[in-house]
């Protein structure tokens, strides 16, 4: 916008942990590459919608505008209101910035469902529904490892893998089992959990 590639418009983030994260952002400067200044600048563009009022109030904004709402592959969060008033809109644009995990809502989206179920009540779908990749903030297993070898949990921590396709899964506690001293088991629970 500053650039005006993109005309101007509103920018409302509606995710009470992203909200949080940008405020420490900003208060720690040192852990990122923007300087003061534009740190501020970026989070002065959008508005944050701090309470459930101030979310719920996002229903009577017109169009053109831009909702930032986070959840684990569209599975629960202030998303799921936003969705139900506007995936039937086909002007409105769902863009995906994260993997989604087969048999999440996320994944029916991507996948070209012409309705989803959001809170037992079938909505249809007439979004343009889109996804840019490499901007999830999930750590790759190279990095996990790298987390679990830096730790300070002693040997016999068993490490329980609970969220993620079942190949990839099972992949992980091979290569943990290998790389590692840990325990590792794949929970019988089954997939996308999040804990």
């Amino acid at each position: 916008m500053a650039d005006e590639v993109i005309p101007k418009m509103p920018i409302y983030l509606d995710s009470p942990m992203a909200i949080k994260v940008s405020d420490i952002f900003c208060e720690f400067k040192a852990q990122h590459r923007l300087n003061t200044e534009q740190c501020h600048r970026m989070c002065n563009v959008v508005t944050y919608t701090r309470s459930v009022e101030e979310s719920k109030a996002l229903a009577g904004q017109t169009y053109p505008h831009i909702i930032i709402a986070g959840s684990g592959m569209a599975t629960g969060g202030r998303i799921l209101h936003h969705f139900k008033r506007l995936l039937g809109n086909n002007k409105t644009t769902v863009l995906f910035t994260g993997y989604q995990a087969g048999g999440t809502r996320g994944a029916k989206l991507l996948e070209g469902a012409n309705a989803v179920k959001i809170h037992g009540e079938w909505i249809p779908v007439r979004a343009k529904i889109d996804s840019i990749s490499g901007l999830s903030g999930h750590g790759d297993y190279l990095e996990l490892c790298q987390w679990l070898k830096d730790s300070d949990l002693s040997e016999s921590t068993q490490i329980h893998l609970v969220h993620g396709d079942a190949d990839a899964l099972d992949g992980f506690r091979i290569y943990l089992q290998e790389n590692t001293p840990f325990t590792v088991n794949v929970a019988e629970y089954g997939t996308n959990l999040q804990v």
